[in-house]
C-alpha cells in the first residue's frame, strides 16, 4: 500500500460526499455494511467499522470539533436512501413538497439545531424514501456541515434554499392547479 501523496490537495466536502455516495451505490459494498450504516445512530457510538472505513478517506481536520458526528449523520442519511435514491434528486425543498412533507415538519427541520438534526434529518430522509423520492446530497451537506460547524450565515443560506424550493414548488403546483381547473370544468 502506497502512502498518501502529501502534495495532493484534499478533496472538497462536495467531492468527498459524492465519492461516498458512489461507494454506497457500489454493489461490491454488500448488504452488511450498508445495513450497518442504516442502523447507525449518529448521536451514539461512532466506532462502527463500515462508518470508519468511509471516514478514513476524509481529512482528519474535517472530523474534529463535532465533524465526525456531522459526517456520520450525512453518511447515515445517504445510506438510508442507498443504493438508488441517495443522489440526483431535485432541490431538497421541492422534493419535500412534492412528497407531501407537511409545513410543520419543514419548520422543525429548518429550525433544528445540530443535536436536533441528528433525529429530524434521518426521519426526513426516511419520509422521502418511503415516497420514492431522490435526495439532493449537496443540500444535505450544506445544511449539516454549516450547522455543525457553527457557520450561522451558511446555515441560514442552506435553510433558506430549502424553504425557497419548497414554497416555489407549492406555488408552481397551485398555478398548475388553477390553469388546469378551467380545462376540467369545460370537459
Amino acid at each position: 500500500m502506497t502512502p498518501p501523496d502529501p502534495s495532493a490537495a484534499p478533496p472538497d466536502a462536495a467531492e468527498a460526499l459524492r465519492a461516498i455516495a458512489r461507494r454506497l451505490a457500489d454493489p461490491h459494498l454488500g448488504p452488511g455494511p450498508r445495513a450497518a450504516l442504516r442502523r447507525l445512530d449518529p448521536a451514539g457510538n461512532l466506532a462502527v467499522p463500515a462508518l470508519q472505513r468511509l471516514l478514513a478517506d476524509l481529512p482528519e481536520r474535517w472530523l474534529q470539533d463535532g465533524g465526525e458526528r456531522a459526517w456520520a449523520l450525512l453518511i447515515h442519511s445517504l445510506a438510508l436512501a442507498a443504493p438508488d435514491l441517495h443522489r440526483g434528486g431535485p432541490p431538497l425543498g421541492a422534493a419535500l413538497y412534492t412528497a407531501g412533507y407537511s409545513e410543520g415538519r419543514l419548520t422543525r427541520l429548518l429550525q433544528a439545531r445540530p443535536t436536533e438534526l441528528l433525529v429530524v434529518l434521518p426521519r426526513m430522509v426516511r419520509f422521502l424514501v418511503a415516497k420514492g423520492r431522490k435526495l439532493d446530497p449537496d443540500a444535505l451537506r450544506h445544511l449539516v456541515l454549516s450547522a455543525f460547524r457553527g457557520q450561522a450565515a451558511a446555515s441560514e443560506e442552506a435553510r433558506t434554499a430549502i424553504a425557497r424550493a419548497y414554497y416555489r414548488a407549492e406555488a408552481a403546483a397551485e398555478t398548475a392547479a388553477r390553469t388546469q381547473a378551467p380545462e376540467d370544468a369545460t370537459a
